[in-house]
């Protein structure tokens, strides 16, 4: 919205409150100035403030101040009507004229102010006071910078003095809690509350000098406020707690008073030697300046201000500033005496109070330091959460601040460091007792009391670490809050058979991180933190060993200890080493440390640990062999238990995330690691367990984000040499290596082109290690098979789209060749106009016809016979590039290799395991669209799989029965001719009878019935919905449409499922474009009978005996009509 039409629409709202002046016209303006706002909102063109608003507001403000200057017939109502809305205008502008800003903050005070007595309040309505104040708020964030240097300026600190002392009065005296609050904001905003770290330094300081005329005033209204009685509301103490310690943090800051007083922070003996020596010098000045002020003829300086209203500074002098530290002391011990506070956000803020006032103000209010100190470390173990959680990162704040060198504190400081050791052992003896309790709040009270002292020893935990007696009492309590639980079902998730290797798989965060003793997510953070503080500030070696003689010892805390190991790791990861540290540190002890933690994982066989439940399968009547229906790797265990089982999940899962620590703690030198790691990690990736394979294909981003690989293609790539010849004799014996796959299925979804070479070899030994094993390890072999189709159909269908672009730049390069050679034809070479017509012929064709096969450009060519050997030197050339176009492709190794992986799925697909037949079904239908471009290798392994694949379409599994659908799918999309008889006369009897059969089930059924749930329902809308293409697709006769248009007709009933209903009624209209009398007479036999007369007389008339017998919904019904 521009500003003329946002001018045309507050012109009659603006006028209209100029002339009239009363409540319905400043609301009728409000209504239009939110109207414009709004509007300009949804363009997207306010940042802020509106620019109409902004541009328009002294048009707009001016009648409001007009009728509050006036005062006449002003009612409350009205006079608060007219502060909103200028609220309402000046919230959306920015004010650039100080005497604008002058003129609106004079009049908003003047209402809050009482004009006969300017030391009383106004007598108006609290909701106008509470506007007035709102808008003060507002015009003072919302003024810019020139703005601010003069509001901060003397001129203006005599009704800036009037504005602080009426927000005080109010803040005192009046009874409305919200009223209360709205002036101590009010207050904090004059102070610049929100945005004083944003100024420069030169504001800062305006805006302190200006304060410190106001300070005690301010501080002694707040302290009384703040200690006043708990009924007066914790938001109220809380305004007052906040501004007190903003306006004392502004004034007596540190940096703020050394540039104020060249004398701040010396001793008395150097105060006392200054003043001797600079005296005379200081009386001389004071003479001269006395002197001046008695003169009637001496002119002022140049810069100095004449102004009668100009209120003088506060010097502020060294003892200014010791009188103002001892008052602002009493004022300290009063306001420290709320830590005792009933609502727990009140000792929140006091926890930032006395912070600010130790790290801001530590020179100068020295004597208040001690009660501070005390306020935190009382609040510290507060009941409540956030303010033990506040109090204690406070306490390592200000920590560092006792390290500068005060020589005062330095006993107290060395006593609080050997308190907290003590506390620390304390703890460490209390707190598994505490979190057996599963008292979650007394848990992380506990917890960040321990948290707190660990951050305050700092570098003193190394020391601490040491002592045998505090690290194995620290270690071991760690251990125990940890305690993993794996009583979760999701923990035992797996993938499917046919899942799709390069999707990303979406996981809940918490899966395999919930625990024993505690639920809330807060105190796992406050032990990742207290971890990763131990392995910043500590011996890692030390910290290491220690953990790997616990891994050790028990067998039924080893997730736990690895989880303890992995976040100090992480701990040792993050720190930022100082200049010290690196000479103390070599880089020789992370690798030694990364050794012992690998060797160690990897002899205790927890890579091994089964991971899935396998129970005694059935033998079959055919042969001995046992029907597996699990991924591999085949557990050698048997009878294992559920709680193993996923007890050995979480194990595995967090052994790969030390891994990931290790490889980040080390860097680019855990490349000398990959060998024994990179095996381990990639078979854990390739299992069928959900939290295992996404933990381990994280690892290996890990690694190679670590080793500083661009991704975990170019990782595997570099690594070939260490696994290539081991994975293939492991393949190649597979009863001893059932494993060995799954490392194979890693490589192939994240190989590239650099690795199809090295794939293809493996995928050959997976192919005779399937016509061996069929029977026993068929499901994780045709799952490689799998990613490796997928993988080939991705590189084809990259490979097919360069070929075509090249394909059209060459053939367009060579017709514009040809244009260019027949508008300048060579002198020697006189063609007849045949000869011209037959090549631009030939070359319009070329245009046309690419693609077609071989044999039809042969046949082209012979009949153009004789014209085209006239034609010379640019015929021929074109002749011999179709002749290369015509060879034979050469078969690529890879599309052999699909070839021959469908032919392996041909004899597999007879089985009668379910996971097999789906996973091979699926790998079909990957193949099918991998072999498009391929269409002599194509066809004939089509003609293999087409009855194998015919008696899936009759499978009694509606699921296995789907996906066979699914896959003649694409088979006829890939080869519609080659298939279409087969398709007609093998695959739509059955399909019939399918449909034909759950119409029947599939009728009155509705949403509530729980029909929409099983899988007869969803295997009726699959062959619904791609009906349709076949009907696009082959060319169906009149007789195979009416049977087609039979068994679609059932499911046009009303009482059908609507969804079904409507695919059944897309199919109609499509076969409606081509054969519109079939399905016009159909859907007549499902009308009443009728009698149809001819046009002619001597034609006899026609009689159709329809049955009525279904009701049709309206779309079909609609249909005939049009149809007639």
């Amino acid at each position: 919205m521009n500003r003329y039409k946002a001018f045309d629409l507050l012109k009659p709202a603006s006028v209209a409150v100029a002339r009239e002046g009363d409540v319905r016209s400043v609301k009728g303006l409000r209504q239009v100035v939110q109207q414009v706002v709004e509007g300009e909102r949804k363009e997207k063109e306010a940042d802020g403030w509106t620019s109409c608003i902004n541009d328009l507001k002294e048009y707009l403000v001016f009648p409001l101040l007009l009728h509050l200057k006036s005062g006449k017939n002003m009612t409350w109502s009205l006079q608060e009507e007219i502060v909103e809305c200028l609220r309402d205008v000046l919230r959306f502008s920015i004010i650039e004229e100080f005497q604008f800003f002058q003129e609106i903050f004079t009049q908003l005070f003047l209402i809050l102010t009482d004009r006969g007595n300017p030391q009383k309040v106004g007598n108006v309505s609290e909701d106008c006071k509470q506007a007035a104040l709102a808008t003060v708020s507002i015009i003072v964030d919302n003024t810019s910078n020139d703005v601010k240097d003069k509001i901060y300026g003397d001129v203006f600190r005599p009704q800036l003095g009037h504005a602080v002392f009426i927000c005080l009065k109010l803040a005192q005296e009046e009874k409305n809690r919200s009223l209360r609050i709205e002036a101590i904001e009010t207050l904090s905003a004059l102070g610049q509350k929100k945005n004083f770290e944003m100024f420069l330094k030169d504001q800062q300081m305006a805006i302190s000098q200006t304060f410190s005329n106001f300070l005690p005033g301010i501080v002694m209204a707040l302290a009384k406020i703040a200690t006043g009685d708990e009924k007066q509301g914790h938001k109220l103490t809380v305004a007052a707690i906040t501004t007190w310690i903003h306006f004392v943090i502004v004034v007596m800051r540190d940096c703020f008073l050394e540039e104020q007083s060249s004398s701040f922070g010396d001793n008395k003996t150097v105060m006392e030697l200054k003043s001797r020596l600079f005296e005379e010098g200081n009386k001389s000045k004071k003479r001269e300046t006395e002197r001046k002020k008695n003169s009637k003829f001496d002119l002022p300086e140049p810069d100095e201000e004449t102004n009668s209203q100009k209120l003088p500074n506060i010097e502020i002098s060294n003892d200014w500033i010791q009188g103002t530290a001892d008052k602002l002391m009493i004022l300290v011990q009063s306001m420290a005496k709320l830590v005792t506070h009933a609502h727990w956000k009140v000792r929140l803020s006091l926890v930032d109070w006395a912070q600010q006032i130790i790290c801001k103000c530590s020179r100068s209010l020295e004597g208040s330091l001690v009660m501070a100190i005390e306020v935190i470390v009382t609040l510290r173990s507060d009941d409540e959460v956030e303010v033990g959680s506040a109090a204690q990162e406070a306490l390592v704040t200000i920590t560092q601040v006792l390290h500068i060198g005060k020589n005062q504190l330095q006993g107290k400081q060395q006593g609080l460091m050997e308190l907290l050791e003590e506390k620390v052992h304390t703890l460490s003896s209390q707190l598994p007792t505490i979190f057996r309790q599963e008292d979650d709040v007394k848990s992380l009270t506990a917890l960040r009391q321990l948290l707190g002292c660990l951050e305050v020893l700092g570098e003193r935990l190394s020391h601490l670490v040491m002592w045998p007696s505090h690290s194995q009492r620290l270690f071991r309590a760690l251990t125990s809050m940890l305690t993993l639980d794996t009583r979760e079902s999701d923990l035992l998730l797996e993938k499917t058979n046919t899942h799709d290797p390069f999707e990303v798989l979406i996981l809940k965060p918490t899966l395999g991180q919930s625990f024993r003793y505690f639920t809330d997510r807060r105190i796992f953070e406050t032990l990742t933190s207290t971890c990763r503080l131990i392995g910043c500030h500590s011996d890692v070696k030390a910290v290491t060993d220690l953990c790997l003689d616990l891994l050790q010892e028990t067998t039924q805390h080893q997730k736990e200890v690895l989880l303890l190991l992995t976040l100090i790791i992480q701990g040792r990861d993050r720190r930022k080493w100082k200049e010290k540290d690196k000479q103390i540190v070599q880089p020789e002890e992370n690798e030694n440390v990364v050794q012992n933690v690998i060797d160690l994982i990897a002899c205790q066989e927890i890579f091994d640990a089964a991971l899935y439940v396998h129970s005694q399968g059935k033998t079959s009547a055919n042969d001995g062999d046992t029907i597996k229906d699990f991924l591999v790797p085949v557990n050698t265990h048997r009878n294992i238990s559920v709680d193993l089982v996923k007890n050995n999940v979480v194990l595995v899962a967090n052994a790969l995330n030390l891994i990931s620590a290790c490889a980040h703690m080390v860097g680019l030198d855990f490349v000398m690691f990959l060998n024994k790691v990179l095996c381990l990690v990639m078979e854990k990736a390739g299992e069928s367990n959900v939290l295992v394979g996404h933990t381990a294909s994280n690892t290996l981003k890990e690694i190679a984000k670590a080793c500083e690989f661009g991704s975990i293609s170019e990782l595997i790539e570099k690594s070939v040499p260490h696994f290539w010849y081991p994975l293939s004799m492991r393949l190649k014996r597979l009863p001893q290596y059932p494993s060995a796959p799954l490392v194979l299925q890693v490589c192939l979804e994240y190989a590239n082109v650099d690795l199809m070479a090295f794939t293809e070899e493996l995928v050959e030994d997976v192919l005779l290690s399937c016509d061996m094993h069929h029977s026993t390890q068929a499901l994780p072999l045709l799952k490689v098979l799998l990613v490796y189709v997928m993988a080939v159909k991705k590189y084809e269908a990259k490979q097919h789209a360069v070929d075509e672009k090249e394909k059209q730049e060459d053939h367009s390069g060579c017709a514009e060749k040809m244009d260019v050679q027949q508008e300048f034809p060579e002198s020697g070479d006189k063609k007849g106009e045949v000869a011209n017509f037959l090549l631009n012929y030939h070359r319009t064709k070329m245009k046309v016809q690419e693609g077609l096969e071989a044999d039809t450009d042969e046949v082209m060519q012979e009949d153009v016979g004789e014209a085209f050997k006239k034609l010379g030197h640019q015929e021929e050339q074109m002749e011999d590039d179709h002749t290369v176009n015509d060879e034979k492709k050469k078969i690529p190794r890879y599309i052999e290799l699909v070839v021959r992986i469908m032919e392996t799925c041909s004899f597999m697909l007879y089985t009668k395991d379910r996971q097999i037949k789906l996973l091979i079904l699926e790998i079909t239908r990957v193949g099918s669209e991998a072999l498009t471009h391929w269409e002599d290798e194509r066809l004939p392994v089509l003609h293999k799989l087409w009855k194998p694949l015919v008696l899936r379409l009759k499978d009694s599994d509606f699921v296995v029965l789907m996906r066979a659908f699914l896959v003649l799918s694409t088979m006829m999309i890939t080869s519609s001719e080659f298939l279409q008889k087969r398709t007609i006369k093998e695959v739509f009897p059955p399909l019939y009878s399918f449909l034909k059969n759950q119409s029947y089930v599939s009728l009155g059924k509705s949403r509530r019935s729980g029909y929409y749930m099983t899988m007869a329902y969803k295997a009726q809308y699959a062959i619904l919905d791609r009906l349709g293409m076949f009907v696009n697709t082959l060319n169906l006769r009149v007789f195979n449409i009416s049977e087609l248009l039979n068994v679609i007709v059932l499911y046009l009933e009303t009482k059908q499922p609507p969804e079904l209903s409507g695919l059944s009624l897309e199919i109609v209209k499509k076969i409606a474009l081509k054969h519109p009398n079939t399905v016009w007479l159909l859907l007549a036999y499902q009308q009443p009978p009728m009698r149809i007369i001819p046009p002619v007389p001597s034609l006899p008339s026609v009689k159709i005996s329809g049955s009525a017998s279904r009701t049709l919904i309206t779309g079909a019904t609609n249909l005939y009509k049009q149809l007639s």
